[in-house]
């Protein structure tokens, strides 16, 4: 009976020792097919939907229009590629390069947890989340803010007393892409370049800067 029980023991150890390594190594495939696999590839663009937003108090009043300027506004533009400036195809490799085919530029990446991190040789960095639709369909959003809040004694020439400012201005900036089958087969790309108009930032016009200009005149 003994003899039969440490068999059984035994057996029960080895069943669990080999599902225990078996979930890992499972684990481990599904995380490296989220964070690795599924970003490497070219990628052409297809649109791009830029979401803006600004609010404007001043004297503690939000502002919708100031001297003829728009201060306060939100609204979402889908234009082409070409429109938004972006041209050519973007490759993530899978020993961590990202390549632009439009002028042969190479730069750094990293991805995790659905985020691609864009790495220049100064070491600044440039961010994307990344959606999918499916394995072939790839959308890019980059976010910027701004909040900004101080006195402007120029403003006392608008009817306002004080003069006490605060801007909120947020904007982001999606490129859609599919999978392509384009192989970048260049090998004398550069390393580090970011000025690339993928990864330009989205600009708030300095319309304030517009409109005290306007007062001094």
């Amino acid at each position: 009976m003994k003899k039969l029980l440490y068999t059984l023991l035994a057996v029960s150890i080895i069943f669990s020792a080999c599902k225990k390594e078996d979930e890992e190594t499972n684990s481990s495939n599904n995380n490296n097919n989220n964070n690795s696999t599924s970003i490497v590839g070219v990628w052409t663009p297809t649109s791009v939907t830029i979401d803006t937003s600004m609010t404007t108090i001043i004297d503690g009043e939000t502002v919708n229009d100031l001297d003829g300027e728009i201060m306060t506004y939100s609204g979402t533009e889908t234009t082409t590629p070409a429109e938004a400036g972006i041209d050519g195809n973007l490759e993530f490799t899978d020993n961590g390069l990202a390549i632009f085919d439009a002028d042969d530029d190479t730069s750094i990446y990293s991805y995790s947890n659905n985020v691609v991190t864009i790495i220049n040789d100064d070491g600044e960095l440039t961010e994307f989340t990344c959606t999918f639709t499916g394995s072939d369909i790839l959308a890019l959003t980059m976010s910027y803010g701004m909040d900004t809040s101080y006195n402007e004694p120029m403003l006392i020439f608008l009817g306002y007393p004080e003069g006490n400012i605060s801007i909120s201005a947020n904007q982001s900036l999606t490129i859609n892409a599919s999978r392509s089958t384009v192989i970048n087969t260049n090998v004398n790309q550069r390393i580090g370049n970011t000025n690339h108009n993928w990864f330009v930032k989205p600009r708030f016009d300095n319309i304030l800067k517009r409109v005290l200009n306007k007062l001094k005149k």
